[in-house]
């Protein structure tokens, strides 16, 4: 099937299920929440179709940061099915679809200029955009489930008690507890990206290369830094919620500010 048959259908499911969860938040139905899930898991499934279709096409995955957003986003949904077993997650589910279409806009829609290809070289570059991607995917889906929190904290100190966001039988105890756990396994992964991209650089330039790219150097260690403190706070002084939950909203921004200035240097 051809790619942009392939990109074309991805896009009106993801379409269809971002609707979908907008019904299911209003009238609260069983039913529209299961065919929410239903679409989106089958917006992912094109998705990833119009990826492979792409890269038998010569385009990697890893070729352009466009496509490496495409390929996170995509991920992103894959991982929100992963965690979303056996737990209420609608309102993460609400977030993901309309992340999931932006991603494969930016993918295909705006992969037209060679200028913004990443060095497609193999080894220790292919790792870390790989390692990069990962960890854009993870704090993706960790940074939903924060906000996620926080509005329902909020309702919680407002006292709106309806269960509007979140879905039945989700509780602020049980997103923290999975927001422990998805930073858990995204700050290793982070961390890794980072080594191994200021390797690539210093392999490519030296110390010259690492002061020519400082900018996205800082941001990534206040991204580092934030995520780090989102665990080891907690291990040490037993700081959760709110905060936790602020501080990975920080290292999101940070990561999403990045990939923006990827593509504006681009």
């Amino acid at each position: 099937m051809p790619v942009l048959v392939l990109f074309i259908l991805a896009a009106l499911t993801y379409a269809a299920a971002s609707l979908a969860y907008g019904v299911e938040r209003g009238g609260d139905s069983k039913r529209a929440r299961k065919l929410a899930r239903i679409l989106l898991a089958v917006a992912a499934i094109l998705h990833f179709a119009a990826i492979g279709a792409q890269s038998a096409g010569g385009a990697h995955p890893f070729g352009s940061v466009s496509r490496v957003i495409s390929f996170g986003a995509m991920i992103t949904i894959a991982l929100f099915f992963a965690v979303a077993r056996g737990r209420s997650l609608t309102a993460l589910g609400t977030l993901l679809a309309p992340l999931g279409l932006i991603g494969l806009v930016l993918g295909f829609a705006l992969d037209v200029d060679s200028s913004s290809r990443i060095p497609a070289s193999v080894g220790l570059t292919r790792l870390h955009i790989g390692l990069a991607t990962a960890g854009l995917a993870i704090f993706s889906l960790a940074a939903g489930v924060a906000a996620i929190y926080l509005a329902m904290e909020r309702r919680l100190r407002l006292r709106k008690f309806k269960p509007a966001i979140g879905g039945p039988g989700i509780s602020l105890t049980g997103l923290d507890r999975l927001h422990h756990r998805v930073m858990m396994v995204a700050t290793p992964i982070f961390t890794l990206a980072i080594v191994t991209g200021v390797l690539w650089i210093t392999q490519a330039g030296g110390l010259v290369g690492l002061r020519d790219r400082w900018f996205e150097i800082a941001i990534g260690g206040v991204a580092w830094l934030a995520s780090v403190a989102v665990l080891a706070l907690r291990a040490a002084l037993g700081i959760r919620g709110r905060r936790a939950a602020l501080l990975t909203l920080v290292a999101f921004a940070c990561t999403v500010l990045i990939l923006v200035y990827y593509g504006v240097r681009a």
